[in-house]
């Protein structure tokens, strides 16, 4: 039986250029290295398929995120940590030498389609089949460079762009078209990569100290970091983990949650509202939360696990709040880990959520 999911394909932008003009042994390590910060970064939803030449064939099924922003912060994710690899590179290179000094000239891009396909095992390898499978390789071949300017991308077939709902999450976006042989005029999305990069570079760190927190709640969860974010950030989840009546988006910046993004959450106890300070999936974010007469902070972390992930919630002190109010509220925060574990296990046995 075919499955459905997505293609994605990332590959190193300026490669053939680069060797062709630099020194062969510098060369090949830089390269080696900004190929294996890739690979020590991909992880679920992402699956490996395969290799060719400079470029690292991924799938993930359909079924492998809640939400289609986690799919969309996992390749920005992956192209923000070759970035930091080539910044760290020409910081620290001394090297006189034209593949030193040449790294400015290398960048990721990315094609992403969605469509079925099958899983064959061939010498221990999984193996993906079916003619959407060959599209984001033909993709590669492009003109998005030369017709926008734009060097780092996600180029994003139109069935992908749809699937996701894309232009919901993330703008500008450029319509492109390439023409391919047995494939005709293809409709595409061009999607500037550089922009996570400098919201990365942008982002001022706020973190909750585990160690001095008001409340914390830890926890060891069964389930990969991106699936448990997804259950977090989603509104509609939210409510069923935290106990609330209703989350509401009430900011104007529209699109994807991000940072500054404002929730109303609304309780049987009172209301509060919801602000985004810090943002970085899918290891950890932090708000701003005003209501019931108090203000403070709350940090919500992500660690992956042999196993899973680390899971750890934590709150600075409100000013003027009490012990006996810290003893009203813990339990009722530890409850709403506990609800997290048990609605993602009963959405895994249902078939809604994949998790490995």
């Amino acid at each position: 039986m075919a499955n459905r999911g997505y293609f994605i394909i990332t590959d190193i932008s300026g490669y053939t250029a680069y060797l062709t003009e630099s020194e062969l042994d510098h060369a090949q390590a830089i390269l080696q290295s900004l190929f294996d910060a890739q690979l020590s970064n991909i992880a679920f939803p992402l699956k490996i398929s395969g290799f060719q030449g400079d470029a690292i064939f991924m799938y993930t099924p359909e079924n492998a995120f809640v939400n289609p922003q986690t799919f969309l912060e996992t390749l920005e994710n992956l192209y923000i940590v070759f970035s930091e690899t080539l910044r760290q590179m020409q910081f620290n290179t001394t090297c006189p030498c034209n593949a030193c000094k040449n790294i400015r000239n290398l960048d990721l891009k990315m094609c992403i389609h969605y469509g079925e396909y099958l899983v064959q095992e061939l010498g221990g390898r999984e193996e993906l089949l079916g003619p959407d499978v060959i599209v984001p390789h033909r993709m590669l071949k492009n003109t998005v460079i030369e017709r926008t300017g734009v060097a780092a991308y996600a180029l994003f077939s139109d069935a992908a762009a749809r699937a996701l709902g894309l232009s919901d999450l993330c703008a500008p976006l450029i319509p492109h078209t390439e023409s391919y042989e047995h494939l005709g005029e293809l409709d595409l999305l061009v999607y500037d990569l550089r922009a996570a990069w400098e919201r990365e570079q942008a982002r001022s760190i706020h973190l909750v100290d585990l160690d001095t927190a008001w409340i914390k709640v830890e926890a060891d969860l069964p389930y990969p970091p991106s699936v448990i974010w997804g259950y977090l950030t989603v509104p509609e989840l939210e409510v069923l983990v935290s106990g609330l009546d209703s989350v509401t988006r009430t900011d104007e910046l529209g699109g994807r949650t991000q940072m500054n993004s404002t929730f109303h959450c609304a309780h049987s106890a009172g209301d509060f509202i919801n602000r985004i300070v810090d943002w970085k999936p899918f290891d950890y974010y932090t708000t701003h939360q005003r209501g019931l007469g108090f203000d403070y902070y709350r940090t919500i972390r992500l660690t992956p696990t042999e196993s899973g992930s680390s899971f750890s919630m934590a709150f600075t002190t409100p000013e003027g709040a009490t012990e006996e109010l810290r003893r009203l509220f813990e339990p009722l925060i530890r409850q709403g880990a506990e609800r997290l574990a048990e609605v993602i296990a009963e959405d895994v046995a249902r078939g809604v959520i994949a998790v490995g």
